[in-house]
């Protein structure tokens, strides 16, 4: 690094955020400049820097709460693009609220009056007194504290550096309050949305792979023992709403039916939204599905959607990342609704039967995302991608052949692609040394 303050300020807000880049040592090339500021939950977790170098802050909720304001003004603002459909799960009231405060003239007014409250004089002082040459943030979705340090970066004339954490971030979970100055995603896919959808410029946009998935580049990932000593699909559930106790019947009866040798695993995410149907799994309830061993841990053992706050530094919400290549190398094939385990599967090339269809109680289901959500479009381009648009179509998935091949391509899309467009499989593989080398020139434009 040419600068003479070679500082790197990290912010790690969340556990997951210190499984993806402190776990993963995905910053290990540029450790020995880094300081970090983490959540008071973290303090007990090894950084693997001295603790002269960890710097704990809590950002109040009450600004958070502020940022969110804003957030929900800019998403009303562009409740009218048809692939941006946040805006959908307003509540009548939120929807007549923010439509006024999304007025010509009237939003800029209200954005300074919330952001002007959500200042944070203590956060400021900490920066200043860490006095970084980059802050480098990775960030999950639309967290108030990361606008704010964005903020405080600009006033100080330090380059602050995003990390997309999702595969949806970009495309489905924020609007950027301030822009960062440069911006660090996935793949191709992210680069196009970060340049069209949120304006930032190409020259900025750097791809860097996740470090999430590090280790699933590695050769010997293929060859990991089986979890189990069967033949087994995996189900893997996802947050939002939907009925997958629905789906697993189905499967269960299929299998059952046609005499088939072979279990289902169940794998439900961590957090489930309140759904409009029977969504607790019981296993005595099948005869081939069973519940994946790890999910026994923490399988509604969350009050709400949302994990606490105090629940959300347990472990038991952030299975072993090690874990996964294990289940995905040895299953037959997956069967999802849309989680980024769909990305996951494709990358160990195994078939994946996306279920994308209206389950008939919820509104906001695979049926709605797969027609609104950008990240999704020509994810069914993918060549071990089959689509379930009905669930009689079901049925397909364990008959032999291939009846669900490109049945549901429209001509001018049916020529595939590869999933480096959605994750780049060599920045992946060398994210350590990407991360330095990016570093490295934003500080060298300096």
């Amino acid at each position: 690094m040419n600068s003479k303050n070679n500082k790197i300020l990290c912010v790690v807000s969340s556990y997951h955020q210190y499984q993806a880049y402190i776990q993963t040592q995905a910053l290990k090339e540029i450790k020995d400049g880094v300081v970090f500021i983490i959540t008071p939950g973290l303090m007990k977790m090894d950084f693997g820097v001295s603790s002269d170098r960890i710097f704990s802050y809590t950002y109040p909720d009450h600004k958070n709460i502020l940022h969110r304001y804003v957030f929900n003004i800019n998403i009303c603002m562009r409740r009218h693009d048809p692939s941006w459909g946040r805006y959908a799960w307003f509540s009548k009231r939120q929807k007549r609220i923010y439509r006024i405060l999304s007025l010509p003239v009237l939003n800029e007014i209200a954005k300074f009056i919330f952001l002007k409250r959500a200042e944070d004089k203590n956060l400021f002082e900490l920066i200043k007194k860490i006095n970084p040459a980059v802050i480098l943030l990775p960030s999950h979705v639309y967290e108030g504290r990361t606008f704010e340090i964005i903020r405080i970066a600009k006033k100080m004339k330090i380059p602050s550096f995003l990390i997309i954490d999702n595969w949806d971030t970009l495309s489905n979970r924020t609007i950027f309050t301030v822009k960062p100055d440069y911006l660090g995603v996935w793949s191709k896919q992210q680069v196009e949305q970060a340049v069209s959808w949120m304006g930032m410029p190409n020259k900025r946009v750097f791809i860097l792979g996740t470090p999430k998935f590090m280790d699933y580049m590695k050769p010997e990932s293929r060859l990991q023992p089986s979890p189990y000593p069967f033949r087994y699909a995996l189900c893997v559930g996802m947050s939002d709403q939907f009925d997958e106790l629905g789906a697993l019947k189905k499967m269960d009866e299929i299998i059952e039916r046609r005499n088939i040798d072979l279990k289902v695993v169940y794998r439900p995410y961590t957090t489930q939204h309140t759904r409009n149907c029977p969504d607790v799994f019981f296993e005595y309830d099948f005869k081939h599905v069973i519940l994946d061993t790890p999910a026994k841990l923490y399988y509604k053992r969350s009050a709400a959607w949302h994990v606490s706050s105090k629940d959300g530094f347990n472990p038991i919400y952030s299975p072993d990342h090690s874990y996964y290549p294990k289940l995905l190398s040895s299953m037959e094939f997956m069967i999802s609704p849309q989680t980024t385990m769909i990305l996951e599967a494709s990358l160990f090339d195994k078939k994946v039967y996306i279920l994308a269809y209206n389950d008939g109680v919820h509104s906001f289901g695979p049926h709605w995302a797969f027609n609104q959500g950008r990240y999704l479009f020509n994810l069914e381009r993918l060549e071990n991608i089959r689509m379930i648009y009905k669930i009689e179509d079901m049925e397909k998935i364990f008959t032999p052949g291939d009846e669900l091949k490109q049945s549901v391509l429209p001509a001018q899309a049916s020529e595939p692609i590869d999933i480096d467009y959605f994750v780049s499989k060599e920045a992946t593989a060398n994210y350590p040394a990407n991360l330095k080398r990016t570093i490295d020139t934003i500080l060298t434009s300096l």
